[in-house]
């Protein structure tokens, strides 16, 4: 949808004015771009901007232009200004409504690691978290210190102070702990728990659970699929104590993910590899011997190139 806004340099000036067809509201309306101008334009509600009648200014530049340049009385002329104007309104509006947007939206700091790079984060109330590869956090300095809420995508480890409640958000649900030690495991869509010290609460719409040191939960696509507990034989999650990668009741596709996240490979494949079962660890240094963890065990034929770190998939072996 991106590109069709882009390509169209009056595709939202005739949204706003409501001249989109059936399919292309209906398409639009169903993107994220849309989610994301429609929450702009609720925030534009509360500006105070000044009055002004788009029909009876139009009235007065035809009457202008009438005593300025009347036509022959034998000669038929249509003005064509209301379009023009809407259109200009419509740009002017969404001038506003972007510029407002950057004003007002939070200026956070990004911590952004690349795949295979690990991360210790100290943040204002002294908590520690250590990023994961190929994982973003973030939060808003100008609020902390009275609300600690941080945005994770990826995953990562939180040694938190006691202190105001301390809030961690993922796309599938919200952490919340008052001083505790957790790990979050968040991508495509899944959702894993841990807690190791203290008490979390993992909560969305749909779904709300305390854990306990030895604790843990499964989110799948914003669902409560499964929860366990277990004995913690060591304070810090297996990725950072010992560099490997503990993947349990995953998808072969979701182990191959964490190996892009930890190597930086890339992979070509052909076959559906959602529904072969994965249990297993791989280490975090060493990518051959990684492929061979995660592949061996469905049997899957293959070549790497270290060079290009490219890895390809021909099939399941005979």
């Amino acid at each position: 949808m991106s590109k069709e806004i882009n390509d169209s340099d009056d595709f939202l000036a005739r949204w706003l004015s409501g001249e989109l067809t059936p399919e292309e509201k209906i398409k639009f309306e169903s993107s994220k771009e849309s989610d994301e101008f429609k929450a702009i334009l609720d925030s534009v509600d509360k500006l105070s901007l000044p009055k002004y009648d788009v029909e009876e200014e139009l009235q007065k530049l035809k009457a202008k232009r009438v005593a300025s340049s009347a036509p022959p009385s034998n000669v038929t002329k249509t003005i064509r200004f209301p379009q023009f104007v809407r259109y200009a309104v419509a740009a002017v509006v969404i001038m506003v409504i972007t510029f407002t947007y950057f004003l007002t939206r939070p200026n956070y700091v990004v911590f952004e690691t690349l795949a295979g790079q690990v991360e210790e984060i100290t943040l204002p109330d002294q908590s520690v978290v250590t990023l994961n590869g190929n994982s973003t956090l973030k939060y808003n300095p100008d609020e902390f210190e009275n609300n600690r809420h941080l945005i994770l995508s990826g995953e990562a480890f939180f040694e938190v102070t006691k202190g105001i409640n301390f809030e961690v958000e993922t796309s599938q649900g919200n952490i919340k702990v008052l001083g505790t030690s957790f790990n979050i495991w968040n991508r495509n869509k899944l959702l894993d728990v841990v807690c190791f010290t203290g008490k979390v609460n993992v909560s969305k719409k749909t779904y709300s659970q305390d854990l306990t040191p030895g604790d843990g939960l499964r989110v799948d696509n914003g669902k409560l699929k499964s929860s366990w507990t277990k004995v913690l034989s060591d304070s810090k999650p297996a990725w950072i104590l010992l560099g490997v990668t503990n993947l349990e009741n995953v998808t072969l596709q979701e182990a191959l993910n964490e190996l892009i996240n930890t190597f930086g490979i890339e992979i070509e494949s052909n076959n559906d590899l959602n529904s072969i079962p994965y249990n297993g660890t791989f280490p975090n240094n060493d990518v051959e011997t990684a492929i061979k963890l995660v592949l061996r065990p469905s049997n899957i034929d293959y070549t790497f190139d270290t060079a290009s770190k490219r890895l390809v998939l021909k099939g399941i072996k005979d």
